[in-house]
């Protein structure tokens, strides 16, 4: 090509610079698009962070989980993808959304398919006079009640006090449980973790350790009642316009 160049006296130089300018000028302009497509693409072809049909969460990589169960509680089933897009729909709406996969490349992607034996976190309030013996037998209680349901439980794995509040005559137990499903079964795990919240509560009330909200005291407010008889008072004049 040099060659041809110089053949026709032309200067390759002044070429070649024109031609940097041009790609240094696409490069600033697309550089940033074309890298966010790129990692799309290697996001869906290497990374593959979920399947089709799964339920996945999405959010920022530094954001922390929910104090709720499951931690990122906004889920979405994956419909379709391709190399530049991904189509989700809202679990909890039935909604459909279409995202470029560039935009939730750097994003935390939670796969609840993949998050089998779903931990599930339950608070109870005991009244803070409970035993040391009212809590074992609270314990024992949930024991058995998991190794009753073996297809739905898979084990107790925590038991203990995390709050007292001799104030208010309370204590709050955390109990942390094993299910036997991943969270994609979203809707039977709540199921299951709702049926073990009344049991709980059942045998909380069966030991008279359970403990009941005090209803609020509010204080008598008392008006001063006006004198009945108004009219002598109107009919003095005031002290300003005498």
């Amino acid at each position: 090509a040099l060659a041809v160049m110089t053949i026709l006296q032309m200067n390759p130089w002044t070429l070649l610079v024109s031609m940097s300018t041009i790609l240094v000028s696409f490069a600033f302009a697309f550089g940033p698009s074309v890298a966010q497509i790129i990692e799309g693409c290697i996001m869906i072809a290497v990374r593959r962070p979920f399947d089709l049909g799964v339920r996945i969460s999405i959010a920022d990589a530094s954001a922390r989980p929910e104090d709720c169960d499951p931690g990122y509680n906004a889920t979405w089933f994956v419909e379709d993808c391709n190399l530049f897009t991904t189509t989700l729909r809202l679990s909890k709406s039935n909604e459909i959304a279409t995202v470029k996969n560039g935009t939730i490349a750097d994003k935390k992607i939670i796969n609840h398919n993949r998050s089998e034996k779903a931990i599930v976190n339950i608070v109870l309030s005991l009244k803070s006079s409970v035993t040391q013996e009212e809590a074992t037998i609270v314990k024992s209680a949930i024991e058995q009640y998991i190794s009753d349901n073996p297809r739905i439980w898979a084990q107790l794995i925590n038991f203990r006090i995390i709050e007292v509040d001799p104030c208010n005559d309370v204590a709050k137990y955390s109990i942390t449980v094993q299910h036997q499903r991943s969270w994609q079964d979203l809707l039977p795990v709540l199921t299951a973790k709702g049926d073990l919240q009344k049991f709980c509560t059942e045998v909380l009330i069966q030991l008279h350790v359970h403990y009941e909200n005090r209803p609020a005291i509010i204080n008598d407010i008392y008006v001063k009642e006006f004198p009945h008889d108004t009219t002598g008072m109107l009919s003095q004049p005031v002290l300003g316009q005498m």
